[in-house]
């Protein structure tokens, strides 16, 4: 148990030093650009093509808990929580735009329609609202 536990905040120290540090640092007032169409290659990389499989990739890189929340026509809601996004929240972390760009691409995939994403952080239950927006 300990070894996951210590393996769970290695991975957490790791991500907040890269992505609520030195991404910031060097790519300034662009960083939420870059970081939503990183996120975007990234499921390119990974052939992230559905919520499962993002899903699973979130669970693995520690990014969170993603739950589908609705479906509608052109719409789907999800929600990102969990203890490293509680964690990012309460160290005054408000980027999740590579989580938002991720999402995006495999809804793409998934649906066929072009998709873009946004994002609202809801602060008292420690989680993220995602809108997956599509034609």
């Amino acid at each position: 148990m300990q070894d996951n536990q210590q393996q769970s905040e290695h991975v957490y120290f790791v991500n907040q030093l890269y992505r609520d540090f030195l991404l910031p640092t060097i790519l300034g007032e662009t960083s939420e650009e870059i970081l939503y169409w990183g996120g975007k290659r990234i499921a390119r990389k990974y052939d992230l093509a559905s919520f499962e499989d993002v899903n699973s990739f979130f669970e693995t890189t520690e990014f969170g808990t993603l739950t589908k929340i609705k479906e509608r026509r052109t719409e789907i809601d999800f929600e990102l929580a969990g203890q490293s996004v509680t964690d990012r929240l309460n160290s005054d972390s408000q980027e999740f735009s590579l989580e938002a760009g991720i999402i995006a691409e495999a809804v793409e995939k998934e649906t066929g329609r072009t998709t873009e994403c946004e994002l609202e952080i809801d602060h008292k239950n420690n989680l993220v609202h995602i809108a997956a927006k599509f034609d």
